[in-house]
């Protein structure tokens, strides 16, 4: 019965599994490769998107807040890192009058003893949902309705049994609905409207949380300003200087420009990482496929004898290298994804920056990135190869060590 010749790939594949040690050695440095593409992108893009997510959901210019305050702000936005500082609520209409401000609202903040969703203190924000610009509009997006008495908006780190109700200050309360995750400080806090943070910080100072001589009633730590578009922030930042002294300010412009020179140098370091990592790989997979090849010179010799052309023989080799290096990729790709896809909160707090893991179709997408430039790194690196095998006298080389 007439048999069908072997074809280019069924040659490939049959010498790659008759060389089992090789084989993996190729496929382990082009998973390399793979992992360091794919790794490296996922964390760059994720570190972009928190920045860029903060960046959205600030929704303030500027911040008042008490003086001494400035880098405990930074922290609830950031982390949602639980602070308690208070002055007097006449600030915010003192604030209102300041030319250059065109909106503003305050927030009150209080620190949980504990709670049955978290490990660690959380900060539960009350906002004043009749000014509010800042919170509201992402609230809205999952919550229909105004925030009610005793009723909680929690972030989307926050954990809660049966997604019904959390305890604070001995007050359990409805939880109404749960934001998006946002890589912010939103995502470690809690917010109530004003009637249910002042009865929660009656609780408190009853616990001494806060002092006894508090006014309740007529605190708040902070009071948010959005600047109309054709003012400069600057401005209004000497104009509440001026009309407001001995407070503290933060501005989100430098907040965002802080946490951008971090990430700058993160992402810079990542890309010098895939980089060395790319170089590195190509230039040893030139050097493992040279040695293999050269290592096989008699067995290509013999397949020009039974009938194989040049262009055969360099078909094999080219396919081999296909072979390798797609399955090097997708191992290298799975287990990347398999280190950091499950990690995304771990990593984000290593690196103390945003970090918002890109959406399914993103990932597909820098999958077949790093799928593709392995792929084309591998093949690169055998081309030398197979022009060798290609051009190989075959006479001469059944007769070397006679």
């Amino acid at each position: 019965m007439h048999k069908k010749p072997l074809t280019t790939p069924q040659i490939a594949l049959k010498n790659l599994s008759g060389k089992p040690w090789s084989t993996f050695a190729l496929t382990a440095f082009i998973g390399i490769l793979a992992f360091a593409l794919f790794g490296g992108a996922v964390l760059s893009n994720s570190l972009n998107n928190g920045v860029n997510s903060l960046e959205a959901r600030l929704g303030a210019d500027i911040a008042v807040i008490p003086p001494g305050h400035e880098s405990e702000y930074e922290g609830i936005i950031l982390s949602g890192a639980p602070v308690r500082f208070y002055f007097n609520k006449d600030m915010e209409r003192r604030i209102s009058e300041v030319d250059g401000v065109a909106k503003c609202t305050s927030q009150f903040f209080l620190a949980s003893l504990n709670a049955s969703c978290c490990s660690e203190i959380v900060q539960i924000i009350g906002i004043d949902y009749d000014t509010d610009f800042v919170i509201k509009p992402w609230i809205s997006q999952v919550y229909g309705s105004q925030i009610g008495d005793g009723e909680l908006i929690i972030g989307d780190a926050i954990t809660v049994e049966n997604e019904k109700t959390l305890t604070f200050f001995d007050h359990e309360m409805k939880v109404a609905a749960r934001l998006a995750k946002t890589a912010s400080g939103m995502d470690n806090s809690v917010y109530v409207n004003m009637n249910t943070m002042r009865m929660l910080a009656e609780t408190a100072r009853m616990k001494g949380v806060i002092t006894d001589d508090m006014d309740i009633e007529n605190v708040i730590s902070a009071v948010l300003v959005k600047v109309p578009p054709d003012y400069d922030i600057e401005t209004v930042y000497d104009n509440i200087r001026w009309d407001a002294p001995g407070v503290g300010i933060v501005k989100s412009q430098n907040i965002i420009a802080s946490i951008a020179g971090n990430l700058n140098v993160v992402s810079g370091m990542i890309r010098s990482v895939a980089i060395v990592f790319g170089v590195l790989t190509v230039l040893i997979l030139v050097i493992l496929f040279s040695v293999f090849t050269l290592i096989r010179k008699k067995e290509f010799a013999v397949m020009r004898i039974v009938g194989a052309t040049r262009g055969k023989l360099a078909g094999i080799v080219l396919f081999e290298a296909l072979a390798v290096s797609l399955y090097g990729a997708v191992s290298g790709i799975i287990l990347a994804a398999l280190m950091v896809l499950p990690f995304s909160t771990y990593w984000g707090k290593r690196m103390g920056l945003p970090f918002l893991m890109p959406g399914i179709m993103e990932l597909i997408k820098l999958s077949v990135i790093a799928l593709i430039m392995s792929v084309v790194a591998g093949s690169v690196a055998v081309a030398y190869s197979a022009y060798k095998v290609s051009r190989a006298e075959t006479y001469a080389t059944m007769r070397e060590g006679e």
